[in-house]
């Protein structure tokens, strides 16, 4: 072996056997408050850096300062525990490189944030990647979009990629139901008394239709007695699975009330039975929420869409819209608009799955909750 290429192999060795704590310090230019953070916090340093086989999405300096003004500083002040699960978030479960997400649609990867608290997903709460002209975006709650700016940072345990804004945990199906305007689909989950059995469950798939598409059939679903409405609301979920987009490009789901549900892609759009998803991966604490632009209907299984329809007929036949307005909207105390984007919708192409992560992360997630018991968080000033 010639000299030259012996030293690049030690040079490229030392480099992978940096450590956590090297790579902070190297960076200090764009991660030296998440230092300070992991610093002041030398358990949660411990934790991270003993990980193996992890990545770690490190917020810039610029995304942390964003924090100070955030109702997000007041949550990792006041809760102890909400610290742990903010750094879980932020731990994906394996390690990923940047071209294990380029020419990629939309994956779906597992993180670390695992506390019944604050996710009800097996396996940890997961983000979604997507890759758009060499732009590596992450898709967390709310949609909040966090974009790679530095990116394959090795280090001993895993990789590192500093990302622009921080990761925002998934909320409750409530909070994310009244954020996203879709208040008609609350209202029949308030009237038919099965809102806090939804939330309280694990790994769930909710097909939530918008506001519009309730009106569609306001005729009908408002008359229907809270048997009939629990029947209609059960035919939009499914129990057990939390089926993202990537993973129903065709075939069927049985849902909660017995009955199943057809997925199509036609013309790039998914339907579901012949309502088109017109918001996908809505990211909630126990599953994933996509948003149709009709109400399916459990006594009419096999409508089909016409994919090259501005809009679908409604399901119900004999539905009309109602005078009154939004079906349901008087259940819920804030605004009846609907804030989704219904259009264009999204384009939906299968994609494969990424490489699953041999370690456990189970173990190092009862290790932090052990160690993390009774631990006050002191945030570090500017």
């Amino acid at each position: 072996m010639r000299l030259s290429q012996l030293i690049l192999l030690l040079v490229a060795g030392l480099v992978w056997a940096q450590t956590l704590e090297d790579i902070l310090t190297a960076e200090s230019a764009t991660l030296s408050t998440l230092n300070a953070w992991l610093t002041s916090e030398q358990l949660v340093l411990s934790i991270l850096s003993n990980a193996q086989g992890v990545t770690l999405l490190a917020p810039s300096n610029n995304a942390l300062n964003q924090l100070y003004n955030s109702s997000l500083l007041t949550q990792l002040t006041v809760d102890p525990n909400f610290l742990t699960a903010f750094l879980s978030y932020h731990v994906l479960s394996g390690e990923f490189f940047v071209s294990n997400f380029l020419n990629t649609q939309a994956a779906t990867v597992p993180t670390f944030l695992n506390q019944r608290a604050y996710s009800n997903v097996t396996g940890g709460q997961k983000i979604q990647a997507r890759s758009n002209n060499g732009t590596i975006t992450f898709i967390s709650g709310n949609g909040a979009q966090s974009n790679v700016e530095a990116y394959d940072l090795n280090y001993t345990s895993g990789t590192l990629h500093v990302i622009d804004t921080v990761l925002t945990i998934p909320g409750s199906l409530t909070d994310t139901l009244v954020a996203d305007g879709l208040t008609a689909a609350l209202g029949a989950l308030r009237r038919a008394g099965i809102e806090s059995v939804l939330n309280l469950a694990s790994d769930v798939t909710v097909f939530v239709p918008t506001n519009g598409a309730f009106s569609a059939v306001g005729s009908l679903v408002d008359a229907m007695t809270v048997e009939q409405l629990t029947a209609v609301l059960d035919y939009h979920v499914v129990q057990g699975k939390v089926l993202y987009s990537q993973l129903i490009a065709g075939g069927t789901a049985l849902t909660a009330q017995g009955a199943t549900v057809n997925f199509r892609v036609m013309n790039g759009s998914l339907f579901v039975n012949s309502a088109r998803v017109v918001a996908a991966d809505i990211l909630v604490a126990n599953g994933v929420v996509h948003v149709l632009d009709g109400v399916l209907n459990p006594d009419n299984t096999t409508a089909t869409p016409n994919p090259t329809a501005s809009s679908q007929e409604p399901a119900f036949n004999g539905a009309t819209t109602t005078v009154a307005g939004v079906p349901f909207t008087s259940e819920i105390v804030t605004a009846t608009s609907t804030s989704v984007a219904t259009s264009p919708g999204p384009t939906f192409t299968p994609q494969a799955a990424l490489p699953s992560s041999g370690w456990e992360c189970a173990r190092w997630l009862d290790e932090v909750d052990e160690l993390m018991l009774s631990h006050t968080l002191e945030i570090p000033h500017n």
